[in-house]
């Protein structure tokens, strides 16, 4: 769930290109391996991306996939 007191206005601008990194990354291999992924397994890669990023000390970047994470499960719903 995100954070309601986070602002993600003041979020550092490199913590937000490492997470479009990501998740530019995953839409490329997706767009190479059409069907490779099911839309439900996608919240749990960003998951996984988001644990990394937590091990290299990028928590901005963390803080991010777990939210898009979050919105892809929402839109399954």
């Amino acid at each position: 769930m995100p954070d309601p007191n986070h602002d993600p206005n003041t979020e550092d601008a490199e913590q937000i290109a490492i997470a479009a990194r990501v998740v530019l990354g995953l839409v490329r291999s997706l767009a190479e391996n059409p069907g490779a992924v099911e839309m439900k397994a996608l919240p749990f890669l960003l998951l996984e991306a988001a644990e990394e990023r937590h091990r290299q000390g990028d928590y901005g970047a963390e803080r991010m996939l777990c939210d898009w994470a979050d919105m892809l499960r929402e839109w399954e719903g």
